[in-house]
């Protein structure tokens, strides 16, 4: 799909080693209301940001992160990356379509030619009736990896609707005159 309008990919990029709070505090309104995806040895696991704070399912504050190894975070405009690098500190980076005034961090910015709306199926039926959950709130399960919670409003209340992870993908010329898929930015989650 050409892009209709001219579109650039802005990176805002940590100009240190953050910790994950730190990382999410530079960023302050941008991030509000996301969605959290994070990769600990244990678990992979959704979470909601609000107020600078992760709840899980059950509205309860998430305050121990020090097994994350990655995270990203994300909302329908912009979306936060962190990777663990040296316990607990990592590399950062925001992407976003629009400009944005983050204290510490180096933007740098990219033309993009096309942009391109993705799926991702999330494994997992929907549990129809889920205990122990919130409003707001889904649960998936599937034999081979359990259940999955995930913070999504739409109720699933079928057992063949499936979620999804909306993503988008940035084409870019390169040089000699190629494109590629330089960038890919998770938006949402929602209901098929």
């Amino acid at each position: 799909m050409t892009n209709p309008t001219p579109t650039t990919l802005y990176s805002y990029c940590s100009e240190q080693q953050v910790s994950l709070e730190d990382a999410i505090a530079h960023c302050g309104e941008v991030l509000k209301d996301a969605i959290a995806l994070l990769y600990s040895p244990s678990a992979c696991q959704f979470l909601r940001l609000s107020d600078g704070r992760f709840q899980d399912s059950e509205g309860k504050p998430v305050n121990s992160l020090t097994d994350v190894f990655e995270a990203r975070i994300f909302t329908e405009h912009c979306e936060l990356r962190w990777l663990n690098r040296d316990d607990g500190k990592g590399d950062v980076v925001l992407l976003t379509e629009a400009k944005q005034s983050v204290n510490g961090f180096q933007v740098c910015q990219q033309p993009i030619a096309e942009i391109l709306d993705q799926h991702y199926l999330l494994w997992g039926e929907p549990v129809l009736g889920s205990k122990n959950i919130q409003d707001g709130w889904q649960r998936l399960a599937e034999a081979r990896i359990g259940k999955l919670n995930i913070p999504i409003s739409e109720k699933l209340n079928k057992k063949n609707q499936r979620v999804y992870l909306k993503t988008r993908e940035y084409i870019s010329a390169l040089e000699y005159g190629n494109c590629a898929v330089i960038e890919e930015r998770l938006l949402k989650l929602e209901v098929k």
